[in-house]
């Protein structure tokens, strides 16, 4: 089998697909960027490192365009690739499962060393794991498939709206209440303290010490699995649906639903994301409160719904020719994301930790974005300069060679 399946030539890639990768690792790179520069345990603890109105406003900007919108649309784009693969043609009495098992195994060995060297942010060891859970679906109905991604995202609603309303019951007993209380300021104040190690060993420990506080921090954001990552799987789902009714490769054939989806995505998207950004802002994450869990059920639908927005009209002003000028570019960037996606962190690395020009935390929000936009710059302008040469960029030729058990011819035929 693995002699008989190969990967997909360029010719027949789908141009919307790789424009949308693109333009999430664009996206992606906005939001992570402040925390390759910080520790992503400041997510969950109370301290503010930047103060200055210039960093307020581009929080607020982020977190009301950016977070929650690109690595969904990024999952969503791994979903639909991840159901291409699992229906490539194959000869007769044969199964692709054993080869697309060992794909997405690869991918999680990517994320682990990604979590371990690199970043403790990393999406990749998710994808890999939500990978091996799309098998189960495979053969479900559309409708099937549309009620289980609606339960997943319902999940961290759920979840939030009962540890909100037990906590609002429980302290209706003074004593109870305060006790309560004393606990959430010491989890706040364990935060705090991590938040400030993490600080020095980034900026100023040996590799080996970052490299265990990578862990340290990821295992810190663990227990908040059922919080976050269900949107991932939600829009897996919502990606295989596309897949299968090939969405992406016919924008004529949908328009109508391309310019529904916009419609309302933006009707449902940007006053959900407006209320989730003021939470945001104004709240402590974690905390049992009902702002927080309103911010919650915005965050779980004004994501995905601004996500599907984003998509819909990109899709749009493609075929229009709008995006002309930058689709060749934008593509490029998106055939090569898991290599876009990685070389921004080693980037991160690079730029911000002791064992590299220690900027560690001395970058502010406003200056990351400015950051952001100068290396997706750098790398819309290299990527089609390498795909002149080579079919993959170099992690998707190591991901591939591994896959098919041989090395892929990576020199380009045109």
């Amino acid at each position: 089998m693995t002699e008989r399946v190969q990967p997909i030539a360029a010719s027949q890639r789908i141009p919307l697909l790789d424009i949308l990768r693109g333009t999430a690792i664009f996206g992606i790179l906005a939001v992570n960027m402040p925390l390759m520069n910080a520790p992503v345990t400041t997510m969950l603890a109370s301290i503010r490192l930047w103060e200055g109105l210039p960093d307020r406003i581009m929080e607020v900007v982020i977190k009301l365009f950016f977070e929650g919108k690109f690595y969904t649309l990024f999952s969503l784009l791994f979903g639909y690739g991840f159901w291409l693969f699992l229906n490539k043609p194959v000869s007769e009495g044969r199964t692709i499962l054993p080869l697309y098992a060992r794909r997405v195994f690869i991918l999680l060995l990517i994320g682990i060393l990604h979590m371990v060297l690199l970043w403790a942010g990393d999406i990749l060891i998710f994808y890999a794991l939500f990978g091996f859970l799309l098998i189960l679906f495979r053969k479900a109905s559309d409708r099937k498939i549309f009620r289980w991604a609606l339960a997943f995202i319902l999940i961290p609603i759920i979840l939030t709206v009962l540890m909100t309303l037990m906590f609002s019951l429980a302290s209706m007993d003074p004593k109870a209440a305060a006790e309560i209380q004393a606990g959430m300021n010491a989890q706040v104040e364990r935060l705090n303290a991590q938040v400030m190690t993490a600080l020095d060993v980034y900026a100023r420990g040996s590799f080996a010490e970052i490299v265990g506080m990578r862990i340290t921090e990821w295992l810190t954001l663990l227990p908040g699995l059922l919080f976050f990552y269900p949107n991932v799987m939600a829009m897996f789902l919502l990606g295989m649906l596309a897949a299968r009714r090939g969405i992406l490769a016919d924008i004529e054939k949908h328009l109508p639903a391309f310019r529904k989806i916009f419609r309302w995505g933006l009707i449902i998207g940007l006053p959900a994301n407006i209320i989730f950004a003021w939470v945001s802002y104004h709240g402590q994450p974690g905390d049992p409160t009902w702002p927080n869990a309103l911010g919650v059920l915005c965050f779980g639908f004004g994501g995905p719904a601004l996500t599907l927005a984003y998509i819909s009209g990109i899709a749009l002003l493609f075929r229009r020719g709008f995006l002309k000028p930058a689709a060749d570019r934008l593509a490029s960037v998106g055939r090569m994301a898991l290599t876009n996606y990685l070389m921004q962190s080693i980037i991160g690395a690079i730029l911000f930790h002791s064992y590299g020009f220690a900027l560690y935390g001395k970058v502010s929000i406003w200056q990351s974005f400015l950051l952001t936009m100068v290396i997706f710059a750098v790398q819309a302008a290299l990527s089609p300069l390498w795909l002149r040469r080579f079919r993959f960029g170099p992690a998707e030729w190591v991901w591939r060679s591994l896959t098919y058990l041989k090395p892929q011819p990576m020199k380009s035929t045109k």
